[in-house]
């Protein structure tokens, strides 16, 4: 083993344990890695630039400009409200619901269109008393499984296809995917109509829950007559510290403000809604004369105040801030009063709460959160739909015609993907649909570093000579079975293994040069079905909520504990691994 293999070794051990620990943003694992890389000379500058000049990376880029777009107008929104009618039955819905959002999925990535879903999704559930955590862990399975048809119906298989062309070899068509794909979509949506019901568990959602026992969440006290609170701000009566707890809401003359500034005037007989550790009043309202604990909840609080649920999204810029140091209530015009993670209310004093992906929020929100949220990448909306724009109605089907057009040019070899869809993004641009300034949020850079680098470190692999000492490990591990299925096999589990507990992206990055390498010891026809097999194996992550985005962003608001995704997950994943590795043998006439 030379010194290179053991110093990509030992990067590749770094990068899984981080990931799976959390203890950084993943993009900074990303680049740590490619430092250390560089700095040993296992990969050259140029080596670890070549992602950023990547065809296939440059793809991800203008389809998530572009169904951002999409996502913004109200095209989608008629199309979901005609096909959610509140009077069709929950096997009706949930058969419309996969086929829909799978079929959707394979030409739209994944993550936005559930970000988008959940709150339709969410609000039919609601209408006809069904718990969400019967229909949210359904909606996740159906767009990764539509996102596994197509070359772009995820930015992993993109990857998987840029990481190709870096080799040397030929950009994986836009359907090679579909013959193997197709099926497992199918098999896994009439899987979610027929099945769901039975297995996923009944719970209580958290707004639910916050009605029903608002004292749980909240409790109020009154400033009475002769109070050294009155005439004197928030912040000068030193109610921003408060221990375990944080002002939402004044109650005054039956009216509500909120979210509460630090600059609000204190008055006389003024109501002040309380958040957090709520035991902790007691000891508050003794030691601060000037307060007096209401017996009684008011009413105005649920009536004339917005509570909403919204969810910490993935690579949101909140992640591992404290709640008194995230500037929340300024940047979405909102106060946080609880926290839900893995169905349970975190504790504690809720300030000091550091939040996490999937954390599920229940906040007040002013008057301008609803528009506030449509813009930003930080919040996944729950409860509530969000504003769409209206505006560009129909320019936006002339631009979704554009795009099943690059798709068919891509497909006939005629024009590549990234002209047709660089021209469209021009001429939107031009047509003044979208700013500069909304193209740059609809952008997730973070993402898009992580894609770029993973292709720096699957270099590093490579030109190490890992890759082929780890191809002869999965190998030799499988030799005892049949020699092609074996090497699928033991390639999809190592893929999907890593998936599981790091991401997806780090999954193929690790595992794309073990698949050539493999091609070329096994002395098959062609790679593809090497690499097609990573490509499925990476999106297949039904049985943890930490393996695929999607699953993340309904972990919260449908209540799930880690053993529902096993439950639902577990029958799911041995078809889909059965399908995946019989039927790219069968189509390349490897058995």
């Amino acid at each position: 083993m030379t010194t290179q293999i053991i110093i990509v070794s030992i990067v590749i051990f770094l990068i899984v344990f981080s990931l799976y620990k959390e203890f950084v943003k993943p993009v900074m694992v990303f680049v740590f890695a490619v430092t250390v890389l560089l700095i040993t000379g296992v990969i050259t500058p140029k080596d670890a630039l070549s992602g950023f000049a990547n065809e296939q990376i440059a793809v991800i880029f203008l389809l998530l400009i572009l169904s951002d777009v999409i996502k913004r107008s109200s095209i989608l929104d008629v199309n979901i409200y005609r096909l959610f009618r509140t009077s069709i039955s929950y096997r009706s819905f949930m058969a419309r619901m996969s086929f829909s959002v799978a079929s959707v999925s394979a030409f739209v990535n994944n993550t936005p269109l559930v970000a988008l879903m959940i709150p339709y999704v969410y609000e039919w559930s609601k209408r006809r008393n069904i718990s969400p955590s019967k229909v949210l862990m359904p909606l996740s399975m159906a767009a990764i499984v539509g996102g596994t048809v197509t070359l772009i119906g995820t930015s992993t298989n993109l990857v998987v296809s840029g990481l190709a062309v870096d080799a040397g070899l030929a950009p994986i068509p836009m359907f090679a995917f579909t013959p193997i794909g197709l099926p497992i979509m199918i098999v896994c949506c009439l899987y979610i109509t027929f099945f769901s019901n039975k297995l996923l568990p009944n719970r209580k959602d958290a707004l639910r829950e916050f009605k029903e026992h608002p004292r749980e969440y909240l409790v109020e006290v009154s400033i009475p007559s002769g109070s050294s609170y009155i005439g004197k701000t928030i912040a000068d009566n030193n109610l921003r510290n408060l221990q375990g707890l944080y002002i939402v809401e004044i109650i005054r003359n039956n009216k509500s403000i909120a979210p509460v500034s630090p600059q609000d005037v204190i008055h006389e007989l003024d109501i002040l809604m309380l958040a957090g550790d709520t035991e902790t009043v007691i000891d508050l309202v003794n030691k601060e004369n000037d307060l007096i604990l209401s017996p009684l909840f008011h009413e105005p609080f649920s009536e004339n105040v917005q509570v909403i649920e919204v969810v910490i999204a993935p690579n949101s810029s909140l992640l591992n801030k404290a709640i008194n140091k995230s500037n929340f209530r300024f940047d979405f015009d909102a106060a946080i009063i609880a926290v839900n993670r893995n169905e349970e209310q975190v504790s504690g004093k809720l300030g000091d709460v550091k939040l996490h992906t999937g954390d599920l929020l229940l906040v007040v929100a002013g008057k301008s959160f609803l528009s506030k949220i449509e813009t930003s990448r930080d919040l996944i909306l729950v409860s509530k739909r969000q504003i769409v724009n209206k505006e560009h109605r129909s320019k936006i089907k002339w631009i979704l015609l554009a795009i099943a057009a690059a798709f068919v040019l891509e497909a006939t070899d005629t024009v590549s993907l990234f002209m047709s869809l660089f021209l469209i993004t021009v001429s939107i641009a031009a047509l003044k649909i979208i700013t500069l300034d909304e193209i740059k949020k609809s952008l997730d850079i973070e993402l898009l570093v992580m894609l770029a680098l993973a292709i720096a470190i699957g270099k590093s692999i490579s030109k190490s000579g890992a890759d082929e000492l780890f191809a002869n490990e999965v190998i030799g591990f499988t030799q005892n079975l049949h020699p092609t299925l074996g090497a699928l096999l033991g390639l999809y589990v190592v893929t999907n293994v890593l998936t599981m507990f790091v991401t997806n992206v780090a999954a193929v990055a690790i595992t794309f040069p073990i698949a050539l390498s493999m091609f070329n010891q096994m002395h098959t026809p062609e790679p593809l079905p090497y690499l097609l097999v990573i490509a499925f194996a990476s999106s297949a992550d039904f049985l943890t909520p930490f393996g695929y985005q999607t699953n993340l962003m309904i972990y919260g608001p449908g209540g799930y504990k880690f053993i529902d995704y096993i439950k639902y997950g577990v029958f799911p994943t041995f078809i889909y691994m059965a399908l995946v590795i019989f039927g790219l043998a069968y189509w390349y006439n490897m058995i």
